[in-house]
């Protein structure tokens, strides 16, 4: 979003004053316009930066939050596998032990940015 404003550097240097017998000293009010135009610039700048930070952290922020929704439904998935497996009564405690220890290591591939499923 660009901030409107009614004053810009240039029309800052461009502006033409009138003279008059008691006024100011022209070249003091000069020195202190060319002030302005350095704050002018100075802000423009850093609005500028702001604005390409802002977009940055946006983009980032959508990404992150893509993959979270995705390992939340592939947490989902294993949790109810998982379920099924441990309402198995054939299976045994030692087995689901391993699966639940490979669940969590999936998780930590997972928030590392790495997929499980495509390691070989």
């Amino acid at each position: 979003m660009k901030i409107q404003t009614k004053l810009s550097p240039s029309k800052i240097v461009d502006k033409e004053f009138s003279a008059k017998k008691h006024g100011y000293d022209a070249l003091e009010v000069d020195k202190f316009l060319d002030e302005v135009v350095d704050d002018y610039i100075s802000l423009e700048q850093y609005i500028t930066k702001l604005e390409k930070d802002y977009e940055e952290v946006m983009r980032t922020t959508k990404l992150y939050k893509t993959r979270m929704d995705q390992a939340e439904i592939q947490n989902e998935v294993m949790r109810e596998k998982l379920g099924d497996i441990s309402n198995n009564k054939d299976a045994s405690l030692s087995n689901i032990d391993l699966l639940k220890r490979i669940s969590s290591l999936e998780q930590a591939l997972f928030k590392l940015g790495v997929d499980p499923s495509t390691i070989k």
